[in-house]
């Protein structure tokens, strides 16, 4: 998607954070810390992203681990 990241939980995902600076040292994302439950999905727009690149958007979403 042009302009945002779609993320899809497969598992409890904690403090989810769109690492825009991955995806282009200028770019923005319009919010970040999502909890997302099995099944959730949430869209993160992202601003300053001159060149939308799927492998780059793989690359970005960074969350916490559960401890174990």
């Amino acid at each position: 998607m042009p302009g945002g990241v779609e993320v899809t939980a497969g598992t409890v995902v904690r403090d989810l954070l769109l690492q825009a600076d991955r995806l282009d040292p200028a770019a923005r994302a319009d919010h970040g810390l999502v909890t997302l439950l099995p099944g959730e999905r949430v869209t993160i727009g992202v601003r300053g992203w001159e060149n939308p690149d799927a492998a780059a958007a793989r690359a970005a979403p960074y969350c916490m681990e559960p401890s174990r």
